[in-house]
């Protein structure tokens, strides 16, 4: 039975957007179903914005963000989230940077003071350059240590070549040894201002918020150098094959070139691949776990980025299990979403996956604020609301014409295999 999941795509609360007179755009989104606020800020930069010999210095900023500003010492702020029973994280895209705390309602603009500070006054002291360094050449060698992570960065490199998406976002050890105070320094100049941020504040905050902001943020100078255009990556000539060996199982990992996020042929591209490889009941898990019992699960994903990015298929064999075979049963499951269209009751399953996920990936006031702060960030407020709703509108016809512009393992793709060394 076909329901209508369309009133599910709402996000919740109540949103506003403001910008102060130096560019920094502030979106308040006021839900009061728990004591709580969470603040993120997201900046216009991310790994597809450095240069080749210095790849790695969004996310090498990203950490030293927490090492030292002008009111808050090395470690400082950790610390002062604790004493005020919060908690914050951060991360690097290809395409953007956030930082996002969670306080109680009644102490939260703690992390505006943060924000501001360490936005204008970031120490970069040399010594803990040095120590930050290596915390992440350790974190890149657990990387390269992972099957899995070391599959994924070899078939990145092969899909996209020398285009920025195609570099470890962590960067590698000739990156990260070129990379010292200054040219931190420089980096955070160019990109860290008000005019290249959103500011986003979500949950029970009073009606003085945007004061807060103001106060905080207001002084601060403009001065954030715009984002150059991001080449498209360039189109495979003809399908490549990479062979691994590394861990006790094998690993497959087939990847195809597929639309920017905001693409009209996303969303429908989303939901084909949900309908192939998500729970128990899609093609793929029926074929290779639940059937032939070649896997031990598979899956399939697909980047959210500005510029065309990746779709891929992953699947962990069973131990002693024939390579060969698993691959032919993806190809051919792959080449039946354009022979053998899916069904209703198909395309009725990938749709109820699509909303869960979407109304769990919004259960907390924090995931609410980071969707609304990633879609003002890269694309505009209404990106969530749009994409869910491109892919609940698809018809079994559109879904056909998609399958048949971008499932094309034949004509470009990589498919990476991981098997036991």
């Amino acid at each position: 039975m076909t329901v209508d999941l369309r009133p599910l795509c709402a996000l919740p609360g109540r949103l506003r957007e403001h910008r102060l007179d130096n560019g920094l755009a502030v979106c308040l989104l006021e839900n009061r179903q728990a004591p709580l606020v969470s603040t993120s800020i997201w900046y216009r930069v991310g790994a597809c914005d450095e240069d080749a010999p210095t790849a790695g210095s969004a996310h090498f900023l990203e950490h030293m963000m927490f090492k030292g500003s002008g009111r808050y010492a090395a470690g400082e702020i950790d610390r002062r989230t604790r004493e005020l029973g919060g908690s914050n994280n951060a991360f690097t895209s290809q395409d953007s940077t956030a930082y996002y705390f969670s306080f109680s309602g009644d102490r939260w603009q703690e992390a505006l003071e943060i924000e501001a500070d360490r936005m204008t006054g970031l120490t970069l002291d040399p010594e803990e350059v040095e120590r930050e360094r290596q915390v992440i050449e350790e974190e890149l060698a657990m990387y390269e240590d992972d099957p899995w992570d070391a599959l994924d960065k070899a078939v990145h490199r092969a899909l996209f070549g020398d285009h920025p998406y195609g570099r470890p976002i962590i960067g590698t050890r000739e990156s990260l040894a070129a990379i010292g105070a200054d040219e931190l320094a420089a980096f955070h100049r160019r990109f860290y201002r008000p005019d290249n941020a959103v500011l986003v504040i979500a949950g029970d905050f009073d009606a003085k918020a945007l004061d807060a902001v103001q106060r905080a943020f207001g002084g601060l100078q403009a001065g954030g150098e715009a984002r150059s255009p991001i080449p498209q990556p360039a189109a495979l000539d003809a399908p490549q094959r990479l062979e691994r060996h590394q861990g006790e199982v094998g690993r497959l990992l087939l990847a195809l070139p597929s639309p920017g996020a905001d693409h009209p042929d996303y969303a429908p591209l989303r939901l084909l691949l949900t309908a192939l490889a998500g729970p128990r009941t899609s093609r793929l898990a029926a074929c290779l776990v639940e059937d032939e019992q070649l896997c031990v699960g598979v899956s399939a994903e697909i980047a959210e980025t500005v510029e065309p990015g990746m779709a891929a298929v992953a699947a962990e064999l069973l131990p002693g299990v024939e390579s060969r075979l698993v691959e032919e049963r993806v190809r051919l499951e792959l080449a039946r979403l354009v022979t053998d269209p899916l069904g209703d009751d198909e395309i009725e399953r990938a749709r109820r996956i699509l909303v869960a996920d979407w109304v769990f990936g919004l259960e907390r006031i924090h995931q609410q604020g980071l969707a609304v702060g990633m879609a003002l960030c890269l694309f505009d407020t209404d990106y969530p609301e749009r994409h869910l709703r491109r892919a609940l509108d698809c018809s079994r016809s559109r879904l056909a014409e998609v399958a048949e512009r971008w499932i094309a393992p034949e004509r470009t793709s990589v498919t990476g295999w991981s098997l036991p060394a």
